[in-house]
């Protein structure tokens, strides 16, 4: 069966093509009579045509395409963004092209690959070096672009709705020092160095040493529930637990409380835990854990309301809030 195009639906409408790209592609500023809108309208319904997004993007100088940059890593509270974001979208004209961001700058020392795929604006989440790289990027290449960062990582150059997780392991670790813990660690996916300039590695150090404690740092071995699991598990195989752990992140914590189970401790009882993010399988276990929980609904909203103004307006002022998360206190924390 051959492709239906334009010019068959001009022919069916009784209008010329050009007039059926125009009412397509949503042009307002061009005089089209209502009756002809509808024909076109109703014809491409009954034949099924779909308009070819790089001419439609030439004519109206719009692709419908928001970019979301973000790290492509193994993560739960990734994906929960992810979802957030598609149906904030499918609400709009407007789809969703993800691109892992990080990787690009990392390996390539570049932009190049994001900035190939043409989108009217970006929303870059949880990326740590993005936002300051976009602000630096040729003009010609991006300044144009409307941009927005969120999460835990921002540049006070563009606009963000930031999350202030500093606050958040504030929150945790005076939970954990009423509770009468005070030898504490940090459960982490990589080096101490690796670590350093991230707002929880950086206030977990900063807590420990107002309350006069030594800070205790304990690799988990990755960032899945397994290798938590098992680097943690071998760690215990080695070394007395800790009163308590602040870990990087929900799927961290996941994997130390089965660690801590095989190894006969319990949470909450033996051993405090505490994860960072708020998804939603911490409050499933067999000890809940309690978490660091990252507003993620009002992140994302919030997020999509400062870049719609920005492709309303792309002369409109930077745009710039931080939230705070919520810590969600468990039983693997209670007294």
């Amino acid at each position: 069966m051959a492709k239906v195009t334009r010019e068959d639906v001009a022919q069916v409408a009784g209008v010329s093509g050009t007039t059926v790209s125009r009412v397509l592609s949503g042009r307002k500023d061009i005089q089209i009579s209502e009756e002809a809108r509808n024909r076109v309208l109703e014809a491409a319904e009954r034949l099924g045509y779909l308009p070819n997004p790089a001419a439609r993007a030439l004519l109206t100088g719009r692709t419908q395409l928001v970019g979301l940059w973000m790290c492509l890593g193994y993560s739960r509270y990734r994906g929960q963004v992810v979802d957030k974001m598609r149906s904030i979208l499918a609400q709009t004209d407007f789809a969703i092209a993800v691109t892992d961001v990080e990787e690009d700058l990392f390996w390539r020392h570049s932009m190049s690959r994001a900035l190939r795929v043409a989108v009217d604006g970006v929303i870059a989440f949880d990326t740590p070096t993005a936002g300051e790289a976009f602000a630096r990027t040729d003009k010609n290449q991006a300044g144009t672009t409307p941009f927005v960062g969120m999460g835990a990582f921002w540049s006070r150059a563009t606009s963000y709705v930031g999350v202030d997780l500093a606050w958040g392991v504030h929150e945790a670790m005076q939970h954990l020092f009423e509770s009468g813990r005070r030898d504490v660690a940090f459960l982490h996916p990589g080096g101490i160095g690796a670590q350093t300039g991230a707002a929880r590695f950086d206030a977990y150090v900063a807590e420990m040493a107002a309350a006069g404690y030594p800070a205790r740092f304990i690799p988990s071995g990755g960032l899945t529930v397994a290798e938590a699991a098992a680097g943690f598990g071998s760690y215990l195989g080695q070394a007395k637990p800790p009163e308590a752990i602040l870990c990087f992140n929900d799927e961290i914590a996941i994997g130390a409380q089965q660690a801590l189970l095989n190894h006969g401790l319990r949470p909450g009882i033996d051993v405090a835990l505490v994860g960072c993010d708020g998804i939603e399988e911490t409050a499933l276990l067999p000890y809940p854990i309690t978490t660091i929980a990252q507003p993620v609904d009002q992140m994302c909203s919030i997020a999509w309301d400062f870049l719609s103004e920005r492709l309303d307006d792309p002369g409109a002022p930077l745009r710039q809030q931080l939230l705070r998360p919520q810590l969600i206190v468990r039983a693997s924390s209670r007294i």
